[in-house]
């Protein structure tokens, strides 16, 4: 999933999934999907503020409870 992130427009991206009507977590879920714990925390600095939360919001929403 890194890979694509990569090259992905990351606010476009999250626009997109808002418009589909996606939830904060669901987008969370969708970006760190399978990754590691250090990849995950990579992409919630990028994407925590984009989703206007922190990145330990952005990292709790990342957890199955």
């Amino acid at each position: 999933m890194s890979e694509i992130l990569r090259f992905t427009d990351l606010p476009n991206a999250i626009k997109l999934a808002r418009e589909a009507g996606m939830d904060n977590r669901q987008i969370v879920r969708l970006l760190t999907g399978s990754t590691p714990y250090s990849e995950a925390r990579q992409t919630a600095a990028k994407a925590a503020p984009i989703l206007g939360i922190t990145i330990a919001e952005f990292m709790k929403l990342r957890k199955n409870n």
